[in-house]
C-alpha cells in the first residue's frame, strides 16, 4: 500500500506541474518572489489527494513555482488546486493565479500579491539617467516552455502592485479605501466607522485590514 500511495503522489506532481531545466537556481531573497526562501509546503487538490513540495510565488507573472530535484516546475492547471499550504500561510486559486487568505469567515480578506518590473533607465554621461515615457514595462519573465530566469533583469527594479481583496457574499472586491469600504456594508457603517477612527486603520497595511475585517466578522 505504502508503494501505491507514493506513487499517486507522484503522479499528481508531474500531473498539475510544467518542468523546466534549471541552468543555476540563484532563488534566495528575489524581490519578485513572496517569499525570501523556497517553503516547505503542502497542495490539496480538489480530488483530496495532497503531496508536499517546496515552493514559493512569483509576483510579475503570479505564478505559483516549484523546485524539485534542482528543477524548477510551474503549475500546469491551478483551477485543479483546492489550497496551498506554505509554512503557517494559506493559498487558494483565484482567476489569475493564488490569492494568500489573510482571513476565512464571512467576510474573507486576500491579498493579490502582483508586481510589474520597470526600467531604472539607460545610463548617460555624467551619470544621469533617462528612461523613456511612459516607463517600459517587462510583463513577461516566463517562455511557453515556463521559468526562463527567476532573478530580475539589469537595470530593472520590481514594483509592487499588490492588492487587498475583500470576499463577502459570493463576490469579490477590491479594498481601496475607508468610503469605498463602508458602502459595502451600509447597515454597519456606523459600527465600522468608528472602529476605524478609534485604531486610525491604514488600508494599505495587511495587520490593520486583518482586525477591521475580523472585527467586522464579530458584527455579523
Amino acid at each position: 500500500m505504502k508503494r501505491v500511495r507514493v506513487s499517486l503522489i507522484i503522479a499528481c506532481t508531474v500531473a498539475f506541474m510544467h518542468p523546466v531545466a534549471a541552468q543555476n537556481l540563484e532563488t534566495d531573497n528575489l524581490e519578485n518572489l513572496v517569499f525570501p526562501r523556497f517553503q516547505e509546503s503542502v497542495v490539496r487538490l480538489k480530488t483530496g489527494q495532497s503531496y508536499k513540495a517546496v515552493l514559493n510565488y512569483e509576483k510579475t507573472e503570479q505564478q505559483m513555482v516549484l523546485i524539485r530535484n534542482n528543477q524548477l516546475f510551474l503549475f500546469k492547471d491551478h483551477q485543479a488546486v483546492d489550497t496551498v499550504y506554505m509554512g503557517d500561510r494559506v493559498f487558494v486559486p483565484a482567476g489569475t493565479g493564488f490569492y494568500e487568505v489573510l482571513v476565512s469567515g464571512p467576510a474573507s480578506l486576500f491579498v493579490q500579491h502582483k508586481a510589474r518590473l520597470d526600467n531604472t533607465g539607460t545610463t548617460l554621461a555624467y551619470g544621469t539617467k533617462t528612461s523613456t515615457a511612459g516607463v517600459t514595462h517587462i510583463t513577461k519573465i516566463f517562455s511557453q516552455d515556463g521559468a526562463v530566469n527567476l532573478k530580475i533583469p539589469e537595470n530593472y527594479k520590481v514594483v509592487d502592485d499588490s492588492d487587498f481583496l475583500l470576499g463577502t457574499d459570493g463576490q469579490i472586491h477590491t479594498i481601496v479605501n475607508k468610503k469605498q469600504f463602508l458602502k459595502l456594508f451600509p447597515g454597519k457603517s456606523v459600527e465600522l466607522e468608528e472602529f476605524i477612527r478609534s485604531n486610525k486603520t491604514d488600508f494599505k497595511s495587511a495587520d490593520d485590514l486583518v482586525s477591521l475585517v475580523e472585527f467586522l466578522n464579530g458584527l455579523q
